[in-house]
């Protein structure tokens, strides 16, 4: 189930009891780093099928993030169950370096 709670600190954050698929969305703030607005998109049974949702995800606002620069460009995240991301928060660095 999809829920949006405070954290320790006050904060929303958004989680689900099952594999999820976070669409972080660049909010164009013109101050510091950019943020981004974070939704779970769709809740699957394992990690495979929330990669291929997020791959597929990701596919479909590919074009409209042509001639953005990277840090400005949207983002498809996988998160395992129980997992709370911020709802308002900077870019997610990559894992793949």
């Amino acid at each position: 189930m999809i829920q949006e709670v405070l954290n320790e600190k006050n904060h929303v954050v958004v989680t689900s009891d099952r594999w999820h698929v976070l669409h972080a969305r660049w909010t164009k703030k013109a101050t510091g780093k950019p943020l981004y607005v974070r939704a779970i998109t769709s809740e699957h049974d394992d990690k495979k099928s929330a990669a291929e949702a997020a791959r597929d995800l990701a596919a479909s606002f590919q074009a409209e993030m042509i001639g953005r620069q990277p840090e400005t460009r949207d983002q498809a995240l996988v998160r395992r169950p129980g997992f709370r991301s911020l709802k308002i928060a900077p870019r997610t660095e990559s894992r793949r370096s």
